[in-house]
């Protein structure tokens, strides 16, 4: 419960929050949205690149230790944020935010829940769907706010005192037998893993890397549209409270698929749960392309939301299945730090608006890169148990 909570303050903070509030600080401090898609992008670069900090910093000091580093790094963020007057103390507090993100949240949360709990997908599935209440919850808090203070600076100070003193809390409650970097690892592969994979094998198949273009293609569409989707309604005539509504409703509907997510993943394959969540957010991505009214918009809403909902928990127990529990926690490091490059899509979208005018043409390219991932995955099969030969091969210096 602890870990959840942290990853709702997180989330609710940073993701779906920058997006709302940053149309605010765009007009009172007169930036472009270049240099405004520029800082949500450092946002998802710092996230990715410190995406393998927390598997080194597991490994020699434990979960407490990391997630209170995370937490502390979060709150100087947030801190950055609201006293942000130029553009400079913005792109800081957002890269510290993205590191913060890295640390605290979801690879620390991932390695206990997995080495806690058997039926992992239902761990998993509750740990998601409360931190997506935190990416709906966000936008809203913020709308509230606003009827008391229009200053948007009293938004970042809550969030900055509430990821210390959640994230002290979480690293006090965390069982100590599973801080532990030296712990055994309950690995029990499934499925398709006869054993487990080492890193260096893992890293050889074709089947990692599709798994991980899966993941960062989710990334780059969810990561644009918190950031964008209400900048670009509001330019397509639609009021922004009913613009960032439809984000929070995004978020909702991006909880309860992680919520049924996490009981399909014990009856379903979660390869055919990619497959889907593809297809939705590709339809999801090219609505909100053309919304100008109620029928798109509720298509992006629930596409999207349906999509990434589904395809993130999707995607960490297809690596599971195929790879095994031993290596997980770098495995799952690697792929987060690979998808930095999903940070690119709000400066592209942001670059797009400012010398096309709009933000449509951004969100189709972002639809086309969904369908050919699908494309991948439809082919893709499980990965083949290696022999002796290949191993050595394999593991050649």
């Amino acid at each position: 419960m602890a870990l959840s909570l942290l990853f709702f303050i997180v989330t609710a903070g940073s993701f779906t929050a920058l997006g709302v509030v940053l149309p605010d600080m765009v007009s009172s401090l007169h930036w472009s949205w270049t240099s405004a898609g520029l800082g949500y992008s450092i946002l998802g670069v710092t996230c990715g690149l410190a995406s393998y900090a927390p598997a080194v910093l597991i490994r020699r000091t434990g979960v407490r230790a990391t997630i209170l580093l995370g937490s502390g790094v979060l709150a100087a963020g947030f801190l950055a944020l609201a006293m942000a007057r130029s553009l400079w103390p913005y792109w800081l507090g957002a890269g510290l935010v993205g590191v913060g993100f890295a640390l605290a949240s979801v690879i620390p949360a991932t390695y206990v829940l997995g080495r806690t709990f058997k039926h992992a997908s239902l761990a998993f599935g509750a740990y998601f769907t409360l931190g997506a209440l935190g990416g709906a919850a966000g936008p809203l808090l913020y709308r509230a706010m606003k009827a008391f203070t229009p200053d948007w600076r009293a938004y970042w100070i809550l969030f900055a005192i509430a990821a210390m003193a959640v994230g002290a809390l979480t690293a006090l409650v965390i069982d100590a037998g599973r801080d532990s970097a030296a712990a055994p690892e309950d690995d029990s592969p499934v499925h398709h893993a006869r054993r487990p994979f080492t890193v260096r094998e893992a890293l050889a198949t074709p089947q990692y890397w599709i798994i991980t273009a899966a993941y960062t293609t989710y990334l780059v569409c969810e990561t644009s549209v918190n950031g964008l989707s209400v900048a670009h309604l509001t330019q397509r005539g639609i009021a922004p409270a009913v613009a960032g509504g439809m984000l929070s409703l995004q978020a909702l509907v991006n909880a309860g698929a992680r919520a049924a997510g996490g009981a399909l993943g014990e009856r379903i394959e979660p390869r055919r749960l990619i497959i889907g969540a593809l297809l939705l957010t590709a339809i999801g991505i090219a609505a909100l392309a053309g919304a100008r009214g109620y029928p798109l918009m509720l298509t992006y809403v629930v596409g999207v939301g349906v999509g990434y909902g589904v395809s993130y928990l999707a995607t960490i127990l297809l690596l599971l299945n195929y790879f095994g529990r031993e290596k997980n926690l770098e495995l799952f490091s690697i792929m987060c730090l690979v998808s930095t490059v999903a940070a690119g899509g709000p400066w592209l979208a942001g670059w797009v608006r400012d010398h096309f005018g709009g933000f449509e043409g951004a969100f189709m390219l972002f639809a086309a890169i969904a369908v050919v991932v699908l494309a991948a995955v439809v082919w893709m099969k499980p990965p083949k148990v290696l022999q002796t030969s290949e191993i050595a091969e394999i593991n050649r210096p």
